[in-house]
Formats: structure tokens, sequence, C-alpha cells
């Protein structure tokens, strides 16, 4: 069997977890999360030139994507688990661009600790992974719920 264009190419799983600690309740934190995506998804993770915003429709079925208009867009995942304010659970594919072919689980689950809230992902992929995909994972969502999501969070908060 001949496998053109498969040197170096590693097939298997990758994991990766990151908690990030958000300095609001956690209904806050969950209605940000899910209705607000556009205001806190950093521009520069966007793959589009023209964006015109993010969206999560935060239920089974649901997509996770970027709107380009005119039908245009990239879908991201698609939403498995809706158990507002506790987990979300998405599934999606990650593209030779980004890594891929792959396919790919993420988890966040929302815990709340006093006046705050501990956002956890954890996400699995599986397909073509190397070295370099744990750490691209861990920092990707370090952006995104620290930079992104809880920037957000806290800058809008009396």
């Amino acid at each position: 069997m001949t496998q053109s264009g498969s040197e170096g190419m590693g097939v298997g799983l990758a994991r990766a977890e990151v908690e990030v600690t958000v300095g609001a309740p956690r209904e806050r934190v969950w209605r940000a999360l899910v209705d607000e995506a556009g205001q806190w998804w950093p521009r520069d993770f966007y793959v589009g030139r023209e964006p015109r915003g993010f969206i999560i429709e935060a239920r089974p079925g649901g997509r996770v994507y970027e709107d380009w208009g005119n039908d245009a867009g990239a879908l991201w995942y698609t939403v498995l688990v809706v158990q507002p304010p506790e987990v979300l659970e998405l599934a999606g594919y990650l593209t030779p661009a980004f890594g891929g072919p792959a396919t790919t689980t993420a988890r966040l689950s929302l815990r709340a600790e006093g006046d705050t809230t501990v956002v956890k992902v954890e996400e699995a992929v599986f397909g073509r992974v190397d070295e370099h995909t744990v750490p691209r994972l861990r920092e990707g969502w370090r952006t995104l719920l620290g930079g992104g999501l809880k920037a957000h969070v806290e800058r809008r908060q009396p």
C-alpha cells in the first residue's frame, strides 16, 4: 500500500485542558460566552477577511461559526450538549490549514467559586497530530478565554 504525501504525519489523539478564572458570576459568564461571542472573539482568530461576527447557537445541533455575510462563512463546531449555565459541548473538524485533517471535541464547563467563575475547556483532537498540537491548543484557548472572554466580562463589570 502506498501512502503518498503522508511522510512525517502522525495520526493519534491529543488532549489539552485550560482553566481561566473570570471575576463574575457564572450566569454572567455564560451569557457572555454564548450570547456575546462576537464581542469578545479576538479579531486575529477569524479566518475570513471581512467577518461580520462570530455566532454560537447554544442549542443541540446549533452552529459555532464565522458569519461573512451573503450566506458565506466558516463553521468551527456543531453544538452537541447545552446545559446552561454549566456545560457547552462541541464537535468539529480541523482542516489542513489548521493542523488537520482531524476531528475535535471540546467541553466548556463553568464552575462557580464564590463571586468568580472557573471556565474549563477540555479538548480532544483525533487525526493528524504532532508535538506542536497540544501547545497550540492550550495557547489558543488561553487567548480565547483569558484575553477574549475574561477581558470582555471583567471590563463590563459594575
